[in-house]
């Protein structure tokens, strides 16, 4: 795929801050929405001043950047394009499947994240790498596409069509993004193993004709034997996104033993 720059020079790429990974396991949607929304309220805080101006820069904040992973008991979640235009019995029906339902500040519609599944959170300060949403959006599309690639599936972003793409019908990936003062927040959700039951209950993303495609299902037609569990997908996943950004990503506890306390403890 080469080199992304995603808009970026040469030298803005050399001061790029470190990003730190962190794997939590399967954490219920509600708790990890509540870290996110209580995480970037204090990177807020940290970067501007109660006057709205800039702090020091990233070499003197308490808080880092960091790539949040996890999976979720089933639950089906909806974002700003259609929350609240689900009937209360639209709900009561999803609920009577075993699922929780949430509605969220991301973008997109309604989607399912679920065991087999693995949920990328990205909370960056999109200034400190240079990026416009636009890039960085284009920059989760290219890392869920660079770990399929590593996988010998092939995928792409699709314009107009939210998400990740392995043909013009279906999607290995969602995504759905919240930047408030160039902080982050949700991310990606790449179908790995889940369980594609779930998403014929709804119309994923609100998109008519389209469906959701796990890399399991993907690996299992091309008669390949490749692991595409959680675990095996993991480390490509944090391999690609620093590829893709440029930037140097290690485990959290190096990069910012504060961050990794202050995640626990909003848990």
């Amino acid at each position: 795929m080469g080199q992304c720059m995603l808009g970026r020079t040469a030298d803005q790429l050399r001061t790029l801050p470190p990003i730190g990974y962190v794997y939590l396991g399967e954490v219920p949607y509600h708790k990890a929405l509540d870290m996110q929304t209580k995480f970037c309220r204090r990177r807020i805080d940290e970067i501007y001043s109660n006057t709205g101006q800039l702090r020091a820069g990233s070499q003197g904040r308490l808080l880092s950047d960091v790539l949040v992973l996890l999976q979720h008991p089933p639950v089906y979640t909806n974002g700003r394009r259609n929350r609240g235009k689900l009937s209360s019995e639209e709900i009561s029906r999803l609920h009577g499947l075993g699922c929780d339902y949430v509605e969220t500040n991301r973008g997109g519609e309604i989607t399912f994240h679920g065991p087999g599944q693995l949920v990328a959170y990205p909370i960056m300060y999109l200034k400190d790498h240079h990026l416009a949403t636009r890039c960085y959006i284009e920059g989760l599309e290219h890392t869920v596409a660079k770990t399929c690639a590593h996988f010998g599936i092939e995928a792409k972003g699709i314009t107009g069509f939210p998400g990740v793409w392995t043909s013009p019908t279906q999607k290995v990936a969602a995504l759905g993004t919240h930047v408030q003062r160039y902080v982050t927040s949700h991310g990606f959700a790449l179908n790995c193993t889940t369980d594609m039951k779930w998403f014929r209950e709804i119309v994923p993303c609100g998109l008519d004709g389209r469906t959701a495609v796990s890399m399991q299902t993907l690996l299992a037609q091309q008669k390949s034997p490749v692991d595409a569990s959680v675990d095996a997908v993991l480390p490509v996943v944090v391999k690609s996104f620093g590829q893709v950004f440029g930037c140097d990503i290690r485990p959290l506890s190096e990069v910012s033993p504060a961050t990794l306390d202050v995640i626990h403890k909003l848990l």
